[in-house]
């Protein structure tokens, strides 16, 4: 069963990091993990390894780093707008226990979804000057076939509010959209692939 989310204002009182939380807490925690001078040390990593073939497609990123991409708002909209066809976007971060514990099921449901003309992007919460390179060893070790990209985010609550004004922030996190770019469903928390697998009929059913 999945944690539910805390109500946005008791978020924004508490920052929540702790690997062995089940869902980890958004607005403030997002804040902690991406602004500058939070106090949040991420692992450090080895030199960038080079991003996988094959990833599915995505709007233009507002820049690239070795081994990832760099994605803000705008271009997470036009790739969710321009696809053309279902797209799953799916949020992360290397400081979330249960995120790093679902990125292998993710990887292998993304892979088998592909086949039936469904994307999944895969983006890290993590901040890319800190964190970008360990952020590409995790996906290595552990997800070699997800993509690569790293949020740019500038204002959090903005962020979680444009992506779903039901969106706490909590992660993992995954937003299901139809062809049209429209939000079909969403999990938030660990995901089953049952759970993965219905959110997936639910796109289809509503695209019909």
């Amino acid at each position: 069963m999945r944690a539910r989310a805390p109500a946005r204002r008791v978020l924004l009182g508490v920052v929540v990091l702790a690997l062995g939380i089940g869902v980890v807490a958004g607005t403030a925690a997002l804040r902690a993990a991406i602004s500058p001078g939070s106090g949040a040390s991420a692992p450090k990593g080895p030199p960038a390894a080079p991003a996988p073939q094959g990833e599915s497609r995505a709007a233009p990123a507002i820049g690239a780093s070795p081994g990832y991409v760099l994605m803000d708002l705008p271009a997470i909209q036009r790739a969710v707008h321009g696809h053309g066809r279902p797209l799953l976007v799916h949020f992360w971060a290397s400081w979330c226990g249960p995120c790093l514990e679902e990125l292998p099921l993710v990887e292998t449901f993304a892979r088998d979804m592909k086949a039936r003309g469904v994307d999944v992007l895969s983006l890290s919460l993590d901040d890319a000057a800190r964190a970008g390179a360990h952020v590409v060893e995790v996906l290595t070790h552990r997800a070699p076939g997800l993509t690569r990209n790293i949020v740019q985010v500038e204002d959090p609550d903005a962020f979680i509010n444009a992506i779903d004004s039901k969106w706490e922030g909590s992660i993992p996190a995954l937003f299901a959209y139809d062809g049209r770019g429209q939000l079909r469903g969403r999990l938030i928390g660990e995901a089953s692939r049952r759970d993965l697998d219905a959110l997936v009929a639910r796109v289809a059913k509503a695209g019909r």
